[in-house]
């Protein structure tokens, strides 16, 4: 009996454990990759926010009397839109003829940390 060609179940059992602490060496990549695709969602809710309330000032006959702030709460179910324009009136480091237009946006992600960005622009009279 010196048959030998067979697996015995202990290497078997072995090669299993190797195996699976080999996957489980996977398993943070896979959560990092879950949290990166979040984070980029909320990045995209974000800028597409910021981009409408940009376009939203620069497409307008009439700016409102500076300054100007307007805080709206809850977009999209979880964002804080701040928008603050401001002139040289308001501000003397915008130029004559140019106004302001700062977006701050803030939000709580999904992990429940508090995130926030802002982006800036200038529009001419």
């Amino acid at each position: 009996m010196n048959n030998q060609n067979g697996l015995s179940l202990l290497e078997t059992l072995i090669s299993m454990v190797i195996l699976a602490i080999g996957i489980l060496g996977l398993a943070p990549m896979v959560v990092l990759s879950i949290d990166g695709n979040n984070i980029s969602q909320d990045i995209l809710a974000v800028t597409t926010l910021a981009k409408e309330k940009m376009e939203l000032y620069e497409g307008i006959n009439v700016m409102p009397a500076t300054p100007y702030t307007q805080t709206e709460y809850g977009l999209s179910g979880m964002y804080d839109v701040t928008t603050t324009i401001r002139d040289n009136a308001s501000d003397s480091t915008v130029p004559v003829g140019i106004y302001q237009v700062d977006i701050y946006i803030s939000w709580t992600d999904k992990g429940g940390m508090p995130r926030s960005t802002s982006y800036s622009t200038l529009v001419s009279e």
